[in-house]
């Protein structure tokens, strides 16, 4: 549950809320929330102050998102003003976030310490014992002479050979994917990257010591073409139109992000009219870059 975040069943009664359904009803109650479920979608639960792009996202007038954000102290703005947050729903994010985190590392743990514990009859349940040093013509004898407690012991360390062959198949990883230079997945991938420093070089400079993994975006690339369907020529023509685009440029920083909004991004380049005076209708194929 990636998008979860808690909800309180009285937060309309609480003294901001009161002030806002008075002046908005509803749809001022309806508008703070959808404001949260924007937040909670950002890496950092923070939204960029645009507010006609949101608007154009929630459909409802920019007027009104103006006044909720800043008339009746639910968000607080940055330094620089450009992005505004929650301060009460990031220490909910932050007290999830922190259990979630726990919560794994203690699975982590108790998954390595089980494994750890070997049964200690696993080395000697097929033990013989061995011929007399004083008398080499001895025969040796088993151990265990109840031939029944044998058996049992015997069916249990091959239980847990099993159990232990079953597990270490099932945490090996498959070799990692690697694109070719002419792979179209990589260069829908490179091809963002450089939409991206064209636009803003210092977002990823050529001379970093930490680039952008292109290989893992061509592996984001490669998944929303096969399990999302999403064709290379409409990747590629989003990919152009959300580098134009006054909020999404901000927001649309590699291939992943690209995947997780692409189903917005697609609705709002094929509207008959959207922000910035971008045309977005189907258009004719684009020359994919291969």
């Amino acid at each position: 549950m990636n998008n979860y975040f808690s909800h309180d069943s009285n937060a309309r009664n609480s003294s901001k809320m009161l002030q806002v359904r008075m002046k908005y009803g509803a749809e001022g109650y309806g508008i703070y929330f959808m404001l949260l479920e924007r937040l909670r979608d950002e890496d950092d639960y923070k939204s960029v102050k645009d507010y006609n792009a949101i608007a154009f996202d929630l459909r409802v007038d920019a007027s009104i998102i103006k006044a909720v954000v800043e008339d009746f102290g639910l968000f607080v703005f940055t330094d620089d003003g450009k992005y505004f947050y929650s301060e009460g729903f990031n220490k909910r994010m932050a007290f999830k976030d922190e259990k979630s985190k726990r919560r794994s590392e203690a699975g982590k743990k108790g998954a390595q310490k089980r494994w750890a514990n070997k049964d200690p009859r696993e080395n000697d349940s097929n033990s013989m014992a061995k011929p007399s040093d004083q008398n080499s013509n001895t025969k040796a004898m088993p151990l265990h002479t109840d031939s029944k407690e044998s058996k049992v012991n015997k069916s249990k360390v091959n239980k847990s050979k099993v159990n232990k062959s079953n597990k270490d198949s099932h945490d090996s990883k498959p070799a990692k994917r690697v694109y070719d230079p002419d792979d179209i997945n990589l260069k829908l991938a490179n091809y963002l990257l450089t939409k991206i420093r064209e636009r803003n070089s210092s977002i990823y400079p050529t001379d970093s010591k930490n680039p952008p993994d292109t290989q893992k975006w061509a592996n984001d690339i490669r998944l929303m073409h096969e399990r999302d369907a999403r064709s290379y020529d409409d990747i590629k023509r989003i990919i152009e139109w959300c580098q134009q685009d006054s909020f999404w440029q901000n927001n649309i920083l590699s291939a992943s992000k690209l995947r997780k909004q692409f189903g917005k991004l697609i609705d709002k380049a094929d509207a008959p009219n959207n922000f910035n005076g971008n045309k977005g209708g189907r258009k004719p194929l684009y020359d994919l870059p291969y």
